[in-house]
């Protein structure tokens, strides 16, 4: 027997509407299916068992002879037993897939009951051996009947369709009849252009056979042409029983470590979707919610969503085929443990789930987990790779989302493409890919499933009333959560009286240059391939989506479009290396440069778009107030699709300013023209900054270690290093070590720098520099010397002064003890944790001063330059310090 059967023709009763509900021995209540139960009830913790119970009136001829009836569910969340008057009718295990159950035996004409009881993931049923995906580490597992369920009388029926766009062009369709009346029957397929095969039933009912495709539409994702196939099934000339399926003749290919689809290179730019809809908690978006999320995924130049562990109902998929907006599913397991049990139910979830969604062309990568580790065995994942492969043979494969290595997973051979899960800071993503990257491997196209987040913050003002994931009692007690939902104190505490809406603000600033660094090394690394960024939606974790809690877009439209595009204009730097006892690299300032230095810069295109015959490229170079500094165009040669080429190597002069670093803009423009006559214009800009070179206090007092580990004389060359020991008190000093006799010359009205070079767990703490967190800089006049115009939000010209560790502005206090008033200047918010850090702070201690830092004026870590000399902006700032004390 087939594991589903269908016909369109037969008598169908629907099962939606009121059903009568009871949670746990609660009272009965009325709630509607479909939906998740946790809509209706406050406690969202409690996992069954849940009892759902309504009548429904048969005809008498569902009955007769010859034909059966079928209780069938899109799906119930997640164990469920299925009475019928008052007797079992069968068990589902799945949180995810459809199923049917026959209840011919059970069922009478008239009135009949039916009865739900249903558990969800949680105690009863493990998390970790359900499938249940990630959903519940956002908020909650849901239950219940979330998708739509239905009686269905049939006689004769379709078995197991099967529809598949091959990647050759060919057009399969194959499956069973069940229950067809004596003689002869045949099968026909048509499609919407009125192609047709006729082919007569095997003896067990099961046919196969070809339709020719020849001149049908092409699907693509600026033309989405589907094509209906019809599978008809006729007794001496009567329709008996049919079945539609909506297809797209394309094909999604892997060839020499690019991908393609069709004849167009394919750069998948992905936003990661968690299924998060905190109205309806399960993920069953509407197609007027699906229509706004592709839209305005679109405005920001991505490609696809990612269904990041979850599997949604077929809207999605309809209206994703629809519009041409790519999908990839990520099959629901992870971190699992796998039980004999478990591999049971993937077998069986995931075979009835790809059965259901293999015909849809928006469907362009499947992954059968993520971040696996060594629990799921190679044989496990190979048997589920060859299931995937048998429905889904025109998608790319994954079979570990995250890669096997890089979370102990066991190692196969079965993915088309490496895929990593980078989540870093932007100094150390290079250093992350060079460290994978493995020129003997396999050459595949990486495509990164999930990675490059940035926290904006929460404006918690924006959520009145507050939503239920902030109040009612969930089971999730992971520490990002709970941060959340004790906003309110953890705001007063940090002195907060808006909500966070102005640190909301900043964070949104602070993202886009960020998440613009990432995604342009991404695309120096490939043209193809591509990314999934986290996320679309913020979250109760996580405030890294594109749109807020709300739904609007938090970024600009224009500017992310640049660089998130199929062909991107990039820049790159010179490379040199630098002598030290031997040859090390020798890193430099993305955007940053001395004042007066002659710039090497390289313009890339990335192009995803298609070959090109030639173009026109021009750069233009402005100064702040729109002053053109410098200027040139060129004529490029035929540009190759899905290869990352260099355009041009440009050097302007940066001016030579004396009193403050300069902020430069430079504008790239590619007017180019296809292979196909059409034309397209890339633009993408970068600001850059050109720093003076700064003096310092002569001589320069130095204590500790420090004194001896940097040549302060390559930052500015009349620097004279003296011991602190012994020089006026007037003399500004810097040392890295607090002793005792540092402090007394404090109190008695001397002025330093305390350099943090290393982390002190007295007070202070290991942090990333840009991941979750949102910068303030505080009034002071310090940097409206430094900068003319204070900076309002943290942008790459911090690239180089990034550390790992913050101060702990309390335990701060305590070490310094009563006497020392500290006043913040450069602040670390805490997006998830809602708590303040500090990079920069002002101490007034007795009759004298001082600056307390841990940012990292000499650079030196992951891909930061260097030393002073290379760090424009980390030895601008160290002289700014140090010139406080002399105002």
């Amino acid at each position: 027997m087939p594991a589903h059967l269908e016909n369109a023709l037969a008598p169908t009763l629907s099962l939606d509407g009121d059903w009568t509900f009871s949670l746990a021995g609660s009272l009965p209540k009325t709630v509607p299916v479909p939906s998740a139960w946790e809509a209706h009830v406050t406690d969202k913790r409690l996992d069954g068992p849940a009892h759902y119970g309504r009548t429904v009136d048969l005809p008498v001829d569902w009955l007769l002879p010859g034909r059966r009836v079928w209780f069938e569910a899109d799906a119930i969340s997640s164990q469920v037993t299925v009475s019928v008057n008052g007797q079992v009718a069968g068990e589902h295990a799945g949180l995810w897939s459809p199923f049917q159950l026959d209840i011919t035996e059970l069922v009478r004409p008239g009135a009949n009951s039916l009865a739900l009881a249903v558990w969800k993931p949680g105690g009863r049923y493990p998390l970790r051996e359900t499938l249940s995906g990630f959903l519940p580490d956002v908020s909650t597992a849901f239950g219940g009947p979330w998708q739509s369920l239905r009686l269905r009388c049939l006689a004769v029926s379709i078995g197991d369709l099967r529809v598949l766009a091959r990647p050759d062009g060919g057009l399969s369709v194959s499956g069973q009849v069940v229950g067809r009346p004596a003689g002869r029957a045949k099968v026909r397929v048509r499609s919407a252009d009125g192609a047709e095969a006729v082919a007569q039933l095997a003896g067990d009912g099961a046919f196969a056979l070809e339709l020719p495709t020849a001149g049908l539409a092409r699907w693509r994702p600026d033309d989405p042409r589907l094509h209906t196939v019809r599978v008809t099934v006729w007794q001496g000339g009567a329709l008996v029983a049919q079945a539609e399926r909506g297809v797209g003749l394309r094909e999604v290919r892997v060839a020499e470590a690019a991908t393609w689809l069709d004849e167009r290179p394919l750069h998948i730019r992905g936003l990661l979707d968690w299924g998060w809809h905190p109205d309806l908690v399960r993920p069953t978006p509407t197609r007027a919610m699906l229509e706004r999320q592709f839209v305005q995924a679109r405005s920001l130049g991505f490609n696809l969503i990612k269904l990041c562990l979850f599997v949604p109902d077929e809207t999605t998929f309809d209206v994703a085929d629809e519009l041409g907006l790519l999908l990839w599913l990520e099959l629901p397991m992870w971190l699992p443990h796998v039980t004999p049990a478990l591999e049971v139910l993937a077998r069986a979830e995931y075979a009835a789930l790809l059965r259901r969604l293999h015909h849809h062309p928006s469907l362009v990568v499947v992954s059968l987990g993520c971040e696996l580790n060594a629990e799921a065995s190679a044989g496990f994942l190979q048997e589920l790779d060859q299931l995937a492969r048998a429905w889904l043979p025109n998608v790319l494969h994954c079979d570990n989302s995250g890669s096997a290595e890089a979370y102990g997973g066991v190692a196969t051979a079965t993915s088309d493409f490496y895929d990593y899960h980078f989540y870093t800071d932007p100094h150390f993503f290079q250093p992350l890919v060079e460290h994978f990257d493995r020129r003997y491997r396999t050459p595949k196209p990486w495509l990164y499933g999930e990675f490059c987040d940035a926290d904006t913050g929460r404006d918690f003002s924006a959520l009145d009333p507050l939503p239920w994931w902030l109040t009612d009692p969930v089971r999730l007690e992971r520490d990002d959560y709970l941060h959340q939902r004790a906003h309110k104190e953890r705001l007063v505490s940090a002195g907060l009286t808006d909500g966070g809406a102005a640190l909301a603000r900043l964070g949104r600033k602070q993202a886009t240059p960020i998440r613009k660094y990432i995604l342009e090394l991404t695309r120096r690394h490939s043209a193809t391939g591509g990314y999934v960024l986290t996320g679309w939606a913020d979250t109760p974790i996580t405030t890294s989506g594109m749109v807020d809690d709300s739904g609007r877009l938090k970024f600009a439209p224009d500017e992310w479009q640049r660089f998130n595009a199929d062909a991107v204009l990039l820049l790159d730097r010179e490379r040199r290396r630098r002598w030290v006892g031997g040859d090390r690299p020798a890193y430099r300032d993305p955007y940053s440069w001395w004042a007066g230095e002659r710039a090497e810069l390289h313009i890339l295109l990335s192009n995803g778009l298609g070959a090109a015959t030639g173009g026109t490229l021009r750069w233009l170079l402005v100064s702040a107030g729109g002053g053109t500094l410098a200027q040139s165009q060129a004529a490029t040669g035929p540009l190759p699709a899905a290869q990352v080429q260099e355009l041009a190597v440009v050097a302007p002069t940066l001016p030579a300013v004396r009193d403050r670093p300069a902020e430069l803009r430079l504008k790239v423009t590619l007017d180019l023209t296809l292979t196909n006559g059409t034309a397209h214009t890339i633009e993408n800009g970068w600001t850059l900054w050109a720093v003076p070179r700064p003096s310092l206090p002569t001589p320069l007092p130095v204590a500790g270690p420090l004194r001896h580990d940097h040549n302060f004389a390559r930052l500015a060359w009349q620097a004279q290093v003296v011991d602190l020991a012994g020089a006026p008190l007037t003399q500004p000093f810097v040392t890295d070590a607090l002793k005792p006799e540092v402090l007394e010359r404090v109190r008695a009205g001397g002025y330093g720098l305390w350099w943090l070079r290393g982390a002190d767990d007295r007070f202070t703490r290991a942090l990333p520099f840009w991941r979750e967190a949102i910068h303030s800089f505080a009034d002071h006049p310090l940097w409206q010397r430094a900068f003319k115009t204070p900076p309002r939000h943290a942008d790459l010209r911090f690239f180089s002064v990034a550390t790992d560790f913050a101060l702990d502005l309390p335990a701060l206090q305590a070490h310094l003890g009563a006497e020392a008033a500290i006043t913040p200047m450069w602040r670390r918010f805490d997006a998830r944790q809602l708590t303040w850090a500090e990079y920069l702070v002002a101490v007034q201690y007795g009759a004298g001063r001082l600056f307390v830092s841990s940012l990292r004026f000499e650079g030196g870590l992951g891909s930061q330059p260097a030393g002073f000399e290379a760090n424009p902006w980390g030895g601008w700032l160290l002289a700014q310090l140090l010139a406080e004390g002399q105002t």
